[in-house]
C-alpha cells in the first residue's frame, strides 16, 4: 500500500477536524478543511512531557493549539520541556481526542519553528472556507450538524456524497437521521436517492 505523504496543518485545524476509522489496511484519517490527512509533519515545543515504563507522551504547541504525542514504546531520544522538535507521526483518536503517533522526531532550532509558522499562515490565506467554524472564542468542539456539514464540504469532489460513506466513516450516534434532518432543514438537498448535496 502506497504510504500518505505527510502534511503540514496547524494543529488548531487539525484538533478541530473529524476522524474516520476505516476498517482492515486501509489508512485512518481526519477530515479537515485542507482535506483528509492521515500523517502530519508539526514543528512546536514541547510543554509537558511524561515517561512510563514502556511509553512515554508530551504535548506539542505550534503557537496555534496543541496536540498530544503519544509513543508506545522507549524513548531514545533526550527531549526535555522547552526543545522545539519535529514530528513526522500517524493521526490516531482516543475518547474522542486526537493525538499523534510519531514516526520520526527531531530536535530543530528556534529559527525552523518561525519558517514552519510562516508556512502555516499561508496555508491558512489559501484553504478553503467551511460551512462550519469556531472562531477563536469558541469552544473548539464542533457539534455532530457542524461534523457532517463540513465532512459532505471535504468528501463532496462536485457530485455529492452518498449517505452511506458518511454514516459508515463518522461516529456520531443516529447520524443518518441527523443527515434526514438536515435535508429537511434545507441546509443540504438530496440530488438523488441516497445522495447529497451542500447548497450553494
Amino acid at each position: 500500500m502506497e504510504r500518505k505523504t505527510a502534511k503540514k496543518i496547524p494543529i488548531q485545524d487539525l484538533i478541530k477536524g473529524t476522524y474516520i476509522k476505516r476498517p482492515g489496511w486501509e489508512p485512518s484519517g481526519i477530515l479537515t478543511k485542507y482535506g483528509e490527512i492521515t500523517r502530519v509533519d508539526l514543528i512546536g515545543l514541547i510543554v509537558s512531557k511524561e515517561e512510563g515504563e514502556n511509553s512515554w507522551s508530551m504535548l506539542l504547541d505550534d503557537g496555534t493549539g496543541s496536540v498530544s504525542i503519544r509513543a508506545f514504546e522507549k524513548q531514545d531520544k533526550v527531549l526535555v520541556v522547552g526543545d522545539f522538535v519535529k514530528i513526522i507521526g500517524r493521526v490516531r483518536e482516543n475518547s474522542n481526542t486526537i493525538f499523534i503517533v510519531p514516526e520520526i522526531i527531531k530536535k530543530v532550532d528556534k529559527k525552523w519553528h518561525k519558517a514552519h509558522n510562516l508556512e502555516l499562515k499561508f496555508l491558512k490565506k489559501t484553504a478553503p472556507t467551511l460551512p462550519v467554524e469556531t472562531t477563536q472564542e469558541q469552544e473548539f468542539e464542533t457539534g455532530p450538524y457542524q461534523k457532517i456539514l463540513n465532512v459532505i464540504s471535504v468528501l463532496d469532489q462536485g457530485s455529492g456524497v452518498d449517505v452511506d460513506e458518511i454514516v459508515s466513516n463518522i461516529k456520531i450516534e443516529n447520524c443518518d437521521q441527523i443527515v434526514q434532518n438536515l435535508i429537511e432543514e434545507g441546509e443540504i438537498f438530496e440530488i438523488s436517492p441516497g445522495r447529497v448535496k451542500l447548497l450553494e
